[in-house]
């Protein structure tokens, strides 16, 4: 695969790859990101990195939420987050937003290279949810449904939410390829979903039982409106 085949294919995989990379590194290169890391550890580790665009007066701005509250289902929205942005100045700049004060919309994730000895690298993830999309594509009868479903629902073309899913000591990683919608636009994480964890295994998984649940990468929700 070609340099540009590989960059193509991530862009699909993870809307605003290219863009969330530069913003990555220019955080990481940032003085103020030590600080900011000490507040959130798991930043880039267990934390994703999740790219949004929201509308901050005088326009609209794109960049990474790097602080705020995170839970499973992600960065809280109806708290204080701070957005990383190099949409103000060239090296990077840090922009707090206010809860409940700012529409967001979130472009698209992608998974932190953890150290943590239970989760493979980014590299492997990213490699497992290729394996997955590329399976579900190919199922015609699953791709027409969908479509069906995501134009009345205002979903992504194909399934993006790629879930880390634990009970007990049982883990598993997969695509969610059906669930319940909650208002936010997200999947409902406390409700049974479909979970494709190999190309020829789907799951029906009683989310609420789970001991916990984690987004790693893709898109999987739009922000609540304020």
């Amino acid at each position: 695969m070609s340099n540009e085949q590989a960059r193509r294919e991530m862009e699909a995989l993870f809307p605003g790859y290219e863009r969330n990379d530069t913003l990555r590194a220019a955080f990481m290169a940032h003085p103020a990101a030590v600080n900011i890391l000490k507040r959130q550890p798991q930043l880039g580790r267990r934390i994703p990195w999740v790219l949004v665009e929201c509308d901050v007066s005088p326009r609209p701005l794109t960049g990474l939420i790097v602080d705020g509250t995170y839970g499973p289902g992600g960065w809280d929205a109806a708290e204080k987050m701070v957005l990383f942005t190099d949409d103000l100045t060239p090296g990077g700049a840090f922009v707090l937003l206010k809860k409940g004060s700012v529409r967001f919309e979130v472009i698209g994730t992608t998974p932190g290279s953890t150290r943590s000895p239970d989760r493979p690298h980014a590299v492997d993830l990213l490699l497992h949810l290729s394996v997955l999309t590329k399976a579900w594509n190919a199922n015609e009868e699953a791709t027409r449904l969908w479509r069906v479903w995501s134009s009345v629902n205002g979903q992504t073309p194909f399934p993006q939410c790629y879930l880390e899913i634990a009970f007990g000591d049982e883990v598993y990683r997969g695509l969610v390829v059906g669930g319940t919608l909650a208002p936010s636009g997200q999947w409902d994480l406390d409700k049974e979903i479909d979970l494709m964890i190999e190309p020829d295994d789907i799951l029906a998984v009683d989310a609420a039982r789970a001991d916990r649940k984690e987004v790693l990468g893709g898109h999987y929700a739009q922000f609540p409106h304020s």
